[in-house]
């Protein structure tokens, strides 16, 4: 065995422990550190004594933010590197906190997955719908001008966001000059009546409180917009749900799915293979489905012109409804 092959082989293995350092931001997350350090340089002292934490724990922990390059020390005082700065100070046009506090929910559920591979049944021990929510906003505004860059929205005057959470489509759709409708749960909607007003946007979204489970979703539209939502459900959802949507569609109207996806082994890419596991761990019937079983399920649906590119770890589908 060469040296080399026994490097790679135990670089391999470390990644057993990359739990470490996503604790560390966790945890400094949770407490704020980052909003405590972005004006000014503070010691481990100043910060404990912000926090009301422990001057020597502080202090270990801001040295490990400093070696993960989220810190910069200088002499015994520290302050944000330059993408903390960016995206881990609160109010910051790139703020990604909020869905930090999401995964460390996801740490508390994720504890039990050696019951779930067990029992095949979720484990949901902690749950913060604010910080889901919030966090889908913080990752919607990262991608937003890749994935409207994939979607045709000629001739489209109105559509329907289905479980558009946040609202953070919905805004970029709206100012668009497109008439459209957000529908989500009411504990979600409170959520993102806030956004849409902070966006001055109110006017042109309408906001519908429902389950599309169950509920009618609404007719004549141009597009059904339906974003990451096939994940958290089972192929017949999935599938019942394109069949609403067609209904609910004008003649030569179109259904757009954004999805993360798997290519037809179920391994590619490793970020799909291991959010399944993360829908496994949360949801009954959830995981992540591969292109060709959104593309088939569209097709059964009565779509046509159906077209797939993928943005980074998703893919966007488009299917048009029969004129």
């Amino acid at each position: 065995m060469t040296i080399l092959k026994i490097k790679r082989d135990l670089d391999w293995l470390r990644q057993v422990s990359s739990f470490a350092s996503s604790r560390i931001i966790l945890t400094a997350n949770n407490f704020r550190v980052f909003d405590l350090l972005e004006k000014s340089s503070k010691t481990a002292g100043a910060v404990a004594k912000a926090l009301s934490s422990d001057k020597r724990a502080t202090g270990l922990l801001l040295d490990s933010l400093a070696s993960l390059g989220l810190l910069r020390k200088s002499g015994a005082s520290y302050k944000n590197s330059p993408i903390s700065s960016k995206y881990l100070v609160s109010g910051k046009p790139g703020y990604q906190g909020d869905i930090l506090r999401h995964y460390n929910t996801l740490w508390e559920n994720w504890s039990g997955l050696d019951a779930v591979v067990k029992t095949g049944r979720p484990f949901k021990k902690a749950h913060d719908h604010n910080a889901f929510i919030l966090g889908m906003h913080n990752l919607a505004a990262q991608k937003i001008r890749k994935v409207l860059d994939c979607i045709d929205l000629k001739g489209v005057g109105s559509l329907i966001d289905i479980g558009g959470g946040p609202g953070t489509y919905s805004i970029a759709f709206a100012k668009k000059k497109i008439k459209v409708t957000l529908m989500d749960f009411p504990d979600t909607l409170r959520i993102a009546r806030n956004i849409i007003r902070k966006s001055r946007m109110q006017n042109s979204i309408r906001l519908l409180p429902g389950d599309f489970t169950r509920d009618n979703i609404g007719n004549h539209y141009d597009m059904v917009f339906i974003s990451q939502i096939f994940h958290a459900y089972s192929v017949e959802d999935c599938t019942a749900l394109l069949k609403k949507s067609i209904a609910a569609l004008n003649p030569g109207g179109r259904v757009v799915v954004q999805e993360f996806y798997l290519d037809e082994t179920g391994i590619f890419p490793p970020a799909g293979a291991i959010f399944s596991i993360n829908m496994l761990v949360n949801t009954p019937a959830g995981r992540t489905y591969t292109r060709g079983e959104m593309l088939s399920w569209m097709k059964k649906a009565g779509l046509v012109n159906i077209t797939s590119s993928v943005i980074d770890d998703t893919v966007i589908i488009t299917g048009t409804k029969k004129a």
